[in-house]
């Protein structure tokens, strides 16, 4: 097993427990950054078209917008939400 599909494998984890984070409820920020990152990683390594994918000129693609952008967004808004529980 090379170090791309041990990295897929460990984003596929992540994803399904981000989905189950949902269904119970639990922080909605975090179980989302795992599933973007989810995503971020399927895209990059085994459809790269969407990765790379430009909405305009000098603007970074989808995948780097995402993984620098948003997701760093969703888990600092996941840490300051998580402390507060019901």
């Amino acid at each position: 097993m090379g170090w791309n599909t041990l990295f897929f494998v460990i984003a596929i984890i992540v994803g399904i427990v981000g989905i189950w984070n949902l269904a119970r409820q639990r922080s909605i920020f975090l179980s989302l950054a795992g599933i973007l990152w989810f995503l971020i990683v399927l895209f990059e390594r085994y459809i790269p078209s969407v990765y790379t994918y430009r909405i305009a000129e000098g603007v970074p693609g989808l995948g780097t917008l995402f993984l620098y952008v948003v997701l760093p967004i969703f888990l600092v808004i996941g840490f300051f939400t998580a402390g507060s529980r019901r």
